[in-house]
């Protein structure tokens, strides 16, 4: 289906002709249009004064292009053909974004269009709320649920907060996480915090937190205070 927006860069007017709706906003503000995973063509109006172009930048060119002419005089419009959101053929790939910029002749007045596409909700999450380990355990897996692919993964971030966690690191398709640490001859457990997040090309970030306890050493038999039994006192 081919969509149409207008964009009044005199007044800064957007109007949605598709959804029969209006919406007035101020100068230089952004816009969002987000359409279905499929692909298509969306058509925006343009009404000024005088000359304007569009562009878009370069990652959105991947999936998105400017279809006829991408600069006029006056009343004009644009239109961009954008591809289905599929990732390898079988699953749908990632919600995504491109940017198109709209800007008057004397570059005095522009519009940024924050052009979505749904896709897939970005998934990470551990695999449990919390982990106990064992005082001499010194290496720790901590197991990640994600749908990302590894080239997503690149793109997932973690920290840990802990001071006795010796050393860490996430695997490269972030599937898991990797403790190290020494030997808990403490009395007291050990806790550290570990938080795993992505975020998508909508600006939404997902996160997933889990905690990790290395229990303290066992106190061994011989370390009891033997009690002695209290005497017996002969007086009455």
């Amino acid at each position: 289906m081919k969509n149409m927006i207008k964009i009044l860069l005199a007044a800064v007017l957007i109007v949605a002709c598709g959804c029969q709706e209006e919406e007035s906003v101020t100068k230089n503000s952004d816009q969002i249009v987000i359409v279905t995973p499929d692909a298509g063509v969306h058509s925006f109006g343009v009404t000024t004064p005088g000359a304007w172009s569009v562009s878009m930048d370069e990652a959105s060119q991947e999936w998105c292009h400017f279809e006829g002419p991408t600069s006029g005089n006056g009343v004009g419009a644009f239109t961009v053909r954008y591809d289905e959101n599929a990732f390898d053929g079988v699953r749908r790939g990632l919600r995504r974004q491109a940017v198109f910029t709209v800007i008057t002749g004397d570059g005095f007045t522009s519009i940024t269009i924050y052009f979505r596409q749904n896709g897939i909700t970005p998934k990470v999450e551990f695999t449990e709320k919390s982990y106990n380990f064992d005082y001499n355990t010194t290496e720790f897996l901590l197991p990640v649920n994600t749908n990302l692919s590894v080239f997503e993964a690149e793109d997932m971030h973690y920290k840990v907060k802990g001071e006795w966690v010796t050393s860490h690191y996430m695997t490269v398709n972030g599937a898991e996480i990797h403790l190290s640490t020494d030997v808990n001859n403490g009395e007291e457990a050990r806790v550290a915090e570990v938080e795993v997040s992505y975020t998508d090309a909508w600006g939404d970030t997902f996160r997933s937190t889990t905690t990790v306890v290395q229990k303290s050493k066992p106190v061994a038999p011989e370390q009891f205070e033997t009690l002695k039994p209290e005497e017996e006192d002969d007086e009455f």
